[in-house]
């Protein structure tokens, strides 16, 4: 009797179902026998080299992949456009030895979503399983090999390839993978939101994020009396927490990973910053032509703060800015010092230095030194930098040198020594009681400072010291009688003070002079006037002031016959103080009549010194303003819109034949401003006007103009924003968390979403996934 053999023991297991492919299997259809030859075609790549070599997914193969660069295979991956030309492929197949010629082809891409291409490798690969696969995958392990690990570029078997691949297990895992990822990716996304929001709020109406204690759950609850203040930020969000019930699960979830922290916080405003310091970058760079603005302070810690904010032209809506860039500490405060600051920190920014074109500071020496001021030293790296004294600056020295003169500056002490005597509130009392039971109804319920550094803002000061100047004498009246005698004697010396005809005279003076000045002040604070307007407007405060020079005797009557009749109210004496020739500290000169002696020895030196140094001190203004007239003359040389042009040549359009063009354009310019009813008044007015495409370099120039700055008041604005922001009770505020607070304050002109916040936030390692 024969045996029978044996069956295997293997046998006992073989699946009697279909058997899905294994990587074993597809790599035998990569590596049948037949022979290839590959032909290049030197002219298939139509995309930039850089963009592909950048986002090419053979440069994420066989790598341990960041959340991140996850994202980019998955969202910003290279894929060739319609017009690519793929390289092509001989292959030698049959007992004949017959060739073909194949390719990749395009519209595999639609038949299977997740076919990517490699430029670098010329072959095909699978997004998902490069994005999330290690070396091993599959039955037992597999070691991974075609569309994985490396490419595929067997065309004659593609199809019946990618087919069979679609259907392995760990493709589809890995393709669940990415479907559950991106769940989870809108869920934190979700989540993250509202923490996002509340930050933004915070930093836009300057409110402290932090209190007292702001560490564990938000929505935990205290006693009454155990209850801790933990600050804007969690109780904005507790808050929310009251009517959102994902916000509100969120918040009580086990996980620990919330982003309240404060570290979290910090990471938040600093994406903020980001965010919007890219988008004015971004601005400046499309503009091509800006200037720096830049002063300092020392904040309440004591560190130098420098302010950096840039002036330009947005050209799609011929919008002037002038925006804040950042605080920026500085150690070194000598001019080369600075000046390094300023540039090294611009291109950190991300902004091409090459188009500054202005400057504009302050007058001190550090800044606007001839040699060694900051503006010296980047104009011997960046010439065409025309350094431009702060208007604002130049008319606070105008009208302060102009004070000097001794009835006015005198008179200016003693308003000082008022305001000040009366800032004690026992006294303050005495004062506001006798306006209040006055029978005249006064708007002014107190006396104002005087601005220390801001001379034309003592208009106010003076002109509520005027209307308040019955009610004043009234309270020194009551004061000089306390028993208190310092207190009794000081009020008794003020009152003979503010007496005196001689203040009198002077007060209205200065009244009737800064009432002039105040407009001109209150302009060159703006940050959408141009060099043009601002020396026009200058030009025209000393025409009025010429103007009340000429006339001065009928101004000095009105002043004259103002001032008598609150002399004779309160019973001042008005003559003419006692002359000697031997006296030096006082005006002698020999006049018949008070009006007459007075109008000699204050108004007009006064008007005179206010004249001159207004003249002399935008003089320099009017120098840099004096090459681009030619822009606004309808009749003007061609020479110097051609020595303005040579200038500037870096800037305009040049194909050699430069000058021919310019003056081409200048003519045709001219005919138009003359065929124009309504002149430009400013250089953004005739911006407007211009049509870039037909005078490309007239428009560059005035764009340049344009950008030039006037005053540095965008700076100080931003030091009453730094004031606010760094207090007593945050003066360990770090630099960034200083800075990103700052922008969402300062920029408010800017918007800024949740969601572009998050997208900055996510470049940075973290635990949870934040890119779709």
């Amino acid at each position: 009797m024969t045996s029978k053999k044996q069956p295997n023991i293997q046998s006992f297991f073989k699946s009697t179902t279909n058997v899905l492919p294994t990587q074993e299997k597809l790599d035998n259809i990569q590596n049948k026998t037949d022979s290839v030859v590959l032909i290049s075609d030197t002219n298939s790549p139509t995309s930039s080299v850089s963009h592909i070599n950048r986002h090419d997914i053979f440069n994420y193969v066989k790598r341990v992949l960041t959340q991140n660069e996850i994202h980019d295979i998955l969202n910003s991956i290279w894929i060739p456009d319609v017009n690519y030309n793929f390289p092509v492929k001989i292959f030698i197949v049959g007992k004949d030895k017959t060739t073909k010629r194949l390719k990749f082809q395009y519209k595999w891409f639609a038949s299977f979503p997740w076919l990517v291409y490699s430029d670098i490798d010329n072959g095909a690969y699978c997004k998902f399983c490069v994005a999330f696969s290690t070396n091993f995958a599959g039955i037992n392990n597999q070691t991974l090999g075609s569309l994985v690990t490396k490419k595929y570029d067997n065309w004659k078997h593609s199809l019946e390839y990618f087919k069979n691949h679609s259907q392995l297990e760990y493709h589809k895992k890995y393709k669940q993978i990415d479907i559950g990822r991106k769940k989870e990716i809108i869920e934190n996304r979700k989540n993250i939101i509202p923490v996002v929001e509340a930050i933004i709020l915070c930093g836009r109406q300057n409110m402290a994020l932090r209190g007292h204690r702001d560490s564990g759950n938000i929505l935990k609850t205290f006693s009454d009396d155990k209850q801790n203040n933990d600050g804007n930020f969690r109780a904005i969000l507790r808050y929310r927490a009251q009517g959102d019930s994902d916000m509100r699960s969120y918040l009580e979830s086990s996980g620990t990973i919330k982003y309240t922290s404060s570290t979290s916080q910090n990471e938040i405003i600093d994406s903020c910053n980001k965010v919007l310091l890219n988008k004015i970058v971004s601005r400046v760079n499309e503009a091509k032509c800006f200037s720096v603005l830049a002063d300092e302070t020392a904040d309440v810690s004591g560190i130098e703060q420098v302010s950096l904010c840039v002036r330009y032209v947005e050209l799609n809506t011929l919008k002037l800015h002038e925006d804040f860039l950042q605080f920026v500490p500085a150690v070194d405060m000598t001019g080369k010092g600075l000046a390094k600051l300023i540039i090294d920190n611009l291109q950190h920014f991300g902004i091409d230095t090459t188009y500054l074109r202005g400057q504009g500071y302050d007058g001190a020496a550090s800044m606007s030194g001839k040699f060694n001021g900051v503006q010296a030293h980047i104009k011997d790296t960046h010439p065409l930098s025309i350094y431009v004294h702060c208007s604002a600056h130049v008319l606070n020295l105008v009208v302060s040198k102009s004070c000097s003169v001794t009835q006015i500056r005198d008179c200016l002490a003693t308003l000082g020594k008022v305001r000040d005597f009366f800032i004690f509130p026992k006294r303050k009392s005495i004062l506001r009681f006798h306006i209040e039971n006055s029978s005249e109804t006064s708007t002014k319920k107190s006396l104002k400072r005087s601005c220390e550094t801001r001379w034309i803002e003592r208009f106010h000061a003076i002109n509520d010291f005027i209307e308040l100047y019955e009610y004043v004498i009234e309270a020194l009246d009551t004061i000089s009688e306390w028993d208190d005698n310092d207190t009794s004697n000081k009020a008794r010396r003020l009152r003979s003070s503010i007496l005196d005809i001689e203040f009198l005279i002077s007060l209205f003076v200065l009244n009737k002079g800064f009432s002039i000045g105040l407009p001109l002040s209150k302009f060159l604070q703006k940050s959408n006037i141009d060099l043009k307007l601002a020396v026009q407007l200058a030009n025209d405060t000393k025409k009025e002031l010429q103007e009340l020079r000429t006339h001065v005797d009928d101004v000095f009557k009105k002043i004259f016959e103002e001032v008598k009749v609150v002399a004779e109210k309160f019973d001042i004496e008005i003559k003419i103080p006692r002359l000697s020739k031997k006296q030096t500290n006082r005006s002698n000169i020999p006049l018949n009549t008070p009006e007459q002696y007075y109008r000699a020895s204050i108004l007009i030196p006064y008007l005179d010194k206010f004249i001159t140094e207004l003249e002399e001190r935008f003089n320099v203004h009017r120098s840099i303003l004096s090459g681009f007239d030619s822009l606004f003359r309808e009749n003007g040389p061609i020479e110097d819109i051609i020595i303005l042009s040579n200038k500037y040549n870096a800037d305009l359009q040049n194909d050699g034949t430069q000058n021919e063009i310019i003056e081409a354009e200048y003519k045709l310019w001219q005919r138009k401003l003359m065929q124009t009813t309504e002149k430009p008044n400013n250089a953004l007015e005739a911006m407007a006007m211009c049509n870039q495409s037909i005078y490309p370099n007239i428009f560059k120039l005035l764009q340049i103009l344009v950008t030039l700055p006037v005053s540095s008041a965008t700076n100080e604005r931003t030091f009453s924003n730094l004031k606010r922001l760094k207090t007593y009770l945050r003066n360990s505020m770090s630099e960034g968390r200083l800075n990103g607070l700052a922008m969402l304050s300062i920029n408010k002109n800017y918007s800024i979403k949740p969601e572009e916040v998050i997208e900055e936030l996510a470049k940075k390692k973290r635990r949870l996934p934040f890119l779709l």
